[in-house]
């Protein structure tokens, strides 16, 4: 019997926990028996502040793995959304506890949640395995919570992921190169755009672990998705759209001169591809490349002097050929590999041939 009570209370101890980590301050005698140690005291922790730690051996340990944890309580307000930082050399991770229950969790050093109720908040600091020591300093932000309404033309979001995607609604009102960027500290962010006659996504173009896309939009209606790229992600970012005009209008139809030293815009939408035609008035070495965020890019240029095509001969899945060509009309054809819809720019450079000034090739 005797054997049957303390087994029983082990148990409870352990369930009350939460997910092994012993949360409680009480120094209940059932939980010290576990770990042979007294129960650290909690810190304080305020809003907009910033609190210094150390995980040592005489830190609280977790019944999960041996790692060892301190706590802080931290006072909030109902509905409140706060973003949490752990710096310095410890190897740590966050949890988040209301009482006994665990509401946020999160592998790295950044976490964000929302209180669902007024009260104080325990933040644990946990070493990231039974190894793990070290001074640590602990942030806490208040987060502006996303208000709900379309972004419309530009602006930004600044919210959080707790677990799942999170889709946002773009209203443009003027054609135009819409900048989409989708970053965020605490996951890998991957970011994707529905809407008229587009359907793009990227989860790296934006620097590090930030998700970038350069689009052409018209007006309409459009669907943002904000998403880690491994899908149980969690934590704040930033979802920010800027607005460009494109110069010289966007190329939409075939047939389009290209002119040597400037840029055209244009766009495909599957297999066919988006043809330019380019004049060489003289024997001369020709560069052509075509540019794209959101498709392989394939290029194709065929003419009097012969056919030639290249995929990723210029930097990442960009397209180059540079060549000696005879004078003549020459057919330039941009498709994607794998026939991905997407925007694009091309630039011929004919050697010899002084371009007419800096800008972008005319829309017809």
């Amino acid at each position: 019997m005797r054997i049957a009570a303390l087994s029983l209370a082990v148990s409870a101890g352990l369930l009350v926990s939460g997910c092994g980590f012993n949360v409680s301050g009480s120094g209940d005698g059932d939980r010290a028996a576990t770990t042979g140690q007294r129960e650290p005291d909690t810190g304080a922790l305020a809003i907009d502040g910033e609190v210094a730690g150390e995980i040592t051996s005489s830190s609280g340990v977790n019944y999960s793995d041996g790692s060892r944890y301190q706590r802080f309580s931290l006072p909030l307000a109902e509905d409140q959304a706060v973003s949490l930082s752990l710096e310095g050399p410890l190897a740590g991770t966050l949890a988040v506890f209301d009482g006994d229950q665990l509401i946020a969790r999160g592998d790295g050093p950044g976490l964000a949640f929302r209180a669902k109720a007024a009260g104080d908040y325990v933040v644990a600091v946990n070493g990231r395995g039974a190894d793990a020591y070290g001074p640590f300093r602990l942030a806490a932000n208040a987060i502006e919570a996303y208000d709900g309404k379309p972004l419309v033309g530009e602006g930004e979001i600044v919210d959080w992921l707790t677990g799942s995607a999170k889709d946002y609604t773009l209203q443009v009102e003027r054609p135009g190169l819409y900048t989409i960027t989708l970053a965020s500290g605490a996951f890998d962010a991957m970011l994707r755009v529905r809407g008229p006659n587009v359907e793009a996504e990227n989860d790296d173009s934006g620097g590090g672990t930030d998700a970038m896309l350069r689009l052409f939009l018209e007006p309409g209606a459009y669907t943002l998705n904000a998403a880690a790229l491994e899908d149980a992600g969690r934590g704040d970012f930033t979802l920010a759209v800027r607005y460009a005009p494109v110069p010289g209008g966007m190329v939409m139809q075939d047939g389009t001169a290209l002119v040597s030293g400037q840029v055209a815009i244009s766009r495909v939408e599957g297999g066919g591809g988006r043809r330019f035609v380019l004049d060489v008035p003289d024997a001369a070495r020709v560069s052509v490349e075509a540019r794209s965020d959101e498709f392989d890019t394939v290029l194709h240029v065929d003419g009097p002097g012969g056919t030639f095509e290249d995929d990723d001969g210029g930097t990442g899945t960009n397209s180059r050929l540079s060549t000696q060509l005879a004078a003549g009309r020459y057919i330039v054809r941009v498709e994607s590999l794998g026939s991905r819809p997407g925007m694009f720019e091309v630039e011929a450079r004919i050697d010899g041939v002084d371009a007419p000034g800096a800008g972008a090739v005319t829309a017809p």
